[in-house]
């Protein structure tokens, strides 16, 4: 059994990767539905505000919202709503910084900043009436978990090639002389 390569160690690399495959696969279905959901309801929540004049009323509705939607898909969403001024183009107030604005929401919002919300947060902006609001998310972090499962899975796939080499290749050298004897 040791010259054709399926031994404790290769067997349990073998079912490793199919299981972590599988998990991936199954993940990645899940993903996919939290993230149709998810994305169905932040844009009825953008098309609640986007261009349209904002009350009192309809900015604690804005973050009602945006507290409920952080609370069912468990996102990190935070909105600025920014007076809107003279002199100021749109691009600009995706630079400003949260103390400048006149509501943020949710209220901790500003003490997140560091690599992950500078490097993987998009950030878009809406005309609001006499307001700007500028809205950070992170789009696809349902899809870490999946990625993670996939990189174990290929990490098993790999080391499980890499120890059948050896194997295959005694093998045909055990088969070679058994040929010309």
């Amino acid at each position: 059994m040791k010259y054709i390569g399926i031994n404790k160690k290769t067997k349990r690399l073998f079912f490793g990767f199919i299981l972590f495959l599988v998990l991936a696969f199954i993940s990645l279905n899940l993903a996919d539905y939290a993230k149709s959901n998810y994305r169905d309801a932040r844009n009825h929540f953008i098309n609640e505000f986007n261009g349209k004049n904002l009350s009192d009323k309809d900015i604690i509705n804005i973050e009602q919202t945006l507290q409920a939607m952080n609370e069912q898909f468990h996102t990190s969403e935070s909105i600025a709503i920014y007076d809107k001024r003279d002199g100021i183009e749109n691009v600009q107030y995706l630079n400003l910084d949260f103390k400048e604005a006149k509501h943020v929401f949710p209220f901790n919002a500003d003490n997140k900043s560091n690599l992950l919300t500078t490097s993987f947060y998009s950030i878009e902006g809406f005309k609001a009436g006499n307001y700007y609001i500028v809205h950070r998310y992170f789009p696809d972090w349902f899809y870490v978990f999946p990625i993670g499962l996939f990189t174990i899975s290929a990490v098993f796939f790999v080391l499980w090639a890499r120890i059948q080499l050896p194997f295959k290749y005694v093998t045909k050298l055990f088969k070679f002389r058994l040929k010309f004897n």
